[in-house]
């Protein structure tokens, strides 16, 4: 005897909307931090607490989290203030995570301890499109194989903190994160200027900079393809984040670029081969 299907309960809307933040928590990539260290599925990434418990690597952790907040501080990220101008200027108050991440080579091997704060995003609210392109995978392909076939240079670039380098349309009002020392005490909160990793519209700030740089003021041109491929005479360059490739008939030329680049306030530097 055939049992006729069970119907699905409908969940009420409570349970509906508990459902629909585990979704945006699995999948968006605001959530993916938290994700991570809540569920420990990242060895290489500590929670604050399992840093300070790190006690092999403690110097080396203090150490990290000394650069990063002198890093964003030379980068004038942030001005001191107090609760009591956030709360008059009606703005919330977000609060902030520190990232600590064991970074390795190919080989598995611990090469350095990374240190980052990041704005809890997925409590900000989204007013704005922050829609920020990334190149694909294909035009990853296209670019190692034109770069063979006309035998030229490949060399990767990185940005150091590259979010921090575009400014805020609107300032924004961060917790003071763990292991900073404020002036105004309890009462003090950080005053953001310029974007921080975590923020919503962090992706979107520093792409539009650095397109503006890029094409306006040094004569990239996009392809019609994918807008995160570039290019001019004697020079390829793909974009993924903070982190890009270049391409050019020799080393010089593109010591040049990035010399161009630093010319213009942005804080870079080249690393190794494009392939390693």
């Amino acid at each position: 005897i055939r049992r006729p299907p069970r119907s699905t309960p409908k969940p009420s809307s409570a349970a509906s909307d508990v459902y629909k933040r585990q979704l945006y928590m699995q999948h968006s990539a605001d959530g993916w931090i938290y994700l991570a260290n809540k569920k420990k599925s990242d060895p290489d990434l500590l929670t604050w607490d399992q840093a300070m418990r790190d006690f092999p690597n403690l110097k080396e952790w203090m150490a990290a989290i000394a650069k990063e907040i002198k890093q964003l501080e030379d980068k004038n990220c942030w001005v001191e203030t107090t609760k009591d101008e956030a709360f008059a200027a009606r703005q919330k108050i977000i609060p902030c995570t520190w990232v600590l991440r064991l970074k390795r080579n190919p080989a598995g091997d611990v090469i350095k301890l990374k240190a980052r704060i990041c704005l809890r995003g997925d409590l900000m609210n989204q007013d704005e499109d922050n829609f920020a392109p990334v190149v694909a995978f294909s035009t990853v392909r296209f670019f190692l194989v034109a770069s063979m076939i006309m035998g030229w240079t490949t060399l990767s670039a990185d940005w150091a903190n590259a979010f921090t380098q575009a400014t805020l349309k609107e300032p924004i009002y961060m917790a003071i994160p763990r292991g900073f020392k404020s002036k105004y005490g309890s009462n003090g909160v950080l005053k953001l200027v310029k974007s921080l990793y975590g923020s919503r519209m962090a992706p979107r700030n520093w792409y539009s900079h650095l397109r503006s740089a890029l094409v306006s003021r040094l004569g990239m041109k996009e392809s019609p393809i994918d807008p995160c491929l570039l290019y001019r005479n004697n020079l390829l360059m793909i974009l993924y984040v903070d982190d890009a490739g270049l391409a050019a008939p020799n080393r010089s030329i593109i010591e040049e670029f990035v010399q161009e680049l630093k010319d213009l306030n942005f804080d870079l530097q080249i690393e190794n081969e494009f392939s390693e």
